[in-house]
């Protein structure tokens, strides 16, 4: 008979509530607004955009300005990024979202193209 008390016991006895040792809520307060409110976009999908909007979307360049880029030069840009080698992608993007005048330099800059064509343009 003392052995089921003791189990009646055990099982009406609550367990004392433990406080977590890190609490999410807190964290939430310490987090800035936008996480990427001062980072600028990748220059492919902004000119896309411009493209899209017939080149009536603002560039942002790194160097903080924005410039309307016209359709025939955003449209130039794309074309010639996708037929590069991803090393080469790489320069023409990181020489293009620097400022205008580097945008305007990788345009004018030599790459090597791709050497094969892609297996969709044959």
């Amino acid at each position: 008979m003392r052995s089921n008390e003791f189990l009646i016991e055990k099982k009406h006895k609550k367990s004392p509530v433990k406080k977590a040792k890190h609490d999410d809520w807190e964290d939430q307060d310490n987090l800035p607004n936008d996480p990427d409110e001062d980072k600028v976009p990748h220059i492919l999908m902004q000119l896309r955009k411009a493209l899209d909007v017939d080149g009536d979307y603002p560039v942002k360049f790194k160097d903080g300005t924005k410039h309307k880029i016209p359709h025939e030069i955003s449209k130039k840009f794309v074309e010639r990024y996708l037929t590069l080698k991803p090393a080469d992608r790489e320069v023409m993007q990181d020489m293009a979202v620097a400022s205008l005048e580097g945008f305007k330099k990788a345009l004018s800059q030599k790459f090597s193209p791709l050497s094969e064509p892609s297996i969709y343009d044959r």
